[in-house]
């Protein structure tokens, strides 16, 4: 089974059509269609809570106070994850259980600093006009490693020429 792959709006629907006319059951249209057989329960149970509505994608971005709130009732209320997604509209129960991680591991602070996305990677250096010296230079630099790359790519050439002139000679 493929993992982290996207479904649409429309495959979901089918799915979940097919599940409820009675056509297949959850594990024969998840080996039919290569998903997860709880992933066409999840979907299905979205459906029945949300209508069309909780088959449509969700933006993943919560607000701290968001996590902190779902982390707080799972655990006041003891409910499972995938109770909590249908509750909270989380499309995710492997979210939930991030969440549920960093609070017991770092506490409240831990969801608050959670972000989601590329960390941030250093600044670029704003780049000044080249001198006409350091243009040269650049220019020098590229040529070098051109030849290198040319004179392996000429020795590999050979090394091929030699190997199978080699061959040839040990037939004969």
């Amino acid at each position: 089974m493929r993992k982290n792959k996207k479904h649409n709006f429309e495959f979901k629907l089918r799915i979940f059509q097919e599940v409820i006319q009675g056509r297949h059951s959850l594990e024969s249209i998840g080996k039919k269609e290569n998903i997860h057989h709880s992933l066409v329960g999840h979907w299905v149970s979205f459906y029945r809570k949300f209508g069309e509505e909780g088959l449509m994608p969700i933006s993943n971005r919560y607000s701290a106070n968001f996590r902190l709130k779902v982390v707080k009732t799972i655990k006041s209320e003891s409910l499972s994850l995938p109770q909590a997604c249908l509750r909270f509209k989380v499309p995710s129960v492997t979210t939930l259980w991030n969440w549920v991680r960093i609070y017991d591991s770092q506490g409240p602070e831990g969801l608050r600093a959670l972000h989601k996305g590329r960390s941030i990677v250093m600044p670029r250096k704003p780049k000044r006009p080249l001198t006409r010296e350091e243009q040269l230079l650049e220019e020098l630099a590229d040529l070098r490693a051109e030849n290198a790359y040319l004179k392996k790519l000429q020795a590999l050439i050979q090394s091929e020429k030699e190997k199978v002139e080699k061959r040839k000679s040990s037939k004969n």
